[in-house]
């Protein structure tokens, strides 16, 4: 990383930062300046994520893990109250803890798109990241649902332009306002493509439900990992 260009292919993220070529995105977009147009590469992203997954099983399989184990038990401390206003208290946790719960396996799809070592570490939610990234989660999940009760299109759209709100969060730190519209920003001009994508890695993780839904601790990594490869293309 540098603040100036270092030579050939060095290419520069919306951090304004130059990068090397070899942490480029492989594809998924031409460099900043460099006098292209990002695109969205959705066989390259697949194919990418199916490489970082078979050589890093390890922590992405982890980071599912965690997902589900924190969500089972807020759902199963949920199921122990009889009490309305308990349970609604408990419902508000647990989005708290949904959102919360796919730290690790952002945080793991990103480092390892950037380039950097990944440990198992990497998948826990810990840091100073964690409640930005809540928030985020959660206000998206509020917009989305939002606009899917007003005849799902609208809800469907708030999906695309801000899916990659997380990302954001975790590779530049900022705030969560702003997160949403750095991502909406990105999806501006590829909307189609992003949505394409969006539709196949949801088909492949219903493939994953359907094999006993042992197979999402294959697809759900792959495709967080696509995902992320997309949205460094498209930075």
């Amino acid at each position: 990383m540098s603040d100036t260009s270092q030579g050939p292919g060095w290419w520069q993220a919306s951090d304004g930062k130059w990068y090397p070529p070899e942490q480029a995105p492989g594809g998924g977009a031409s460099p900043a300046g460099g006098g292209g147009v990002a695109t969205v590469d959705i066989g390259g992203a697949f194919s990418y994520g199916w490489g970082k997954f078979t050589q890093n099983v390890g922590p992405l399989i982890v980071a599912v893990l965690v997902m589900w184990v924190l969500q089972l038990i807020v759902q199963a401390i949920g199921f122990g109250f009889r009490s309305l206003i308990l349970r609604l208290i408990v419902g508000l946790v647990a989005v708290l803890v949904g959102a919360i719960a796919s730290f690790g396996l952002a945080n793991v799809s990103l480092k390892l798109v950037n380039g950097q070592p990944v440990e198992i570490s990497d998948a826990l939610p810990t840091g100073n990241l964690v409640m930005s990234y809540a928030i985020t989660a959660i206000l998206i999940q509020i917009v989305v649902t939002i606009g899917l009760y007003l005849c799902i299109v609208p809800g469907v759209i708030a999906a695309v332009f801000l899916w990659f709100g997380h990302f954001v969060v975790l590779d530049e730190g900022v705030a969560p306002g702003d997160a949403i519209s750095r991502a909406s920003k990105l999806v501006q001009g590829h909307f189609g493509s992003v949505l394409g994508f969006m539709v196949l890695a949801l088909l492949i993780n219903i493939v994953g439900a359907i094999l006993c839904g042992i197979g999402l601790l294959v697809t759900i990594p792959l495709t967080t990992v696509a995902a992320a490869y997309v949205y460094k293309g498209l930075k």
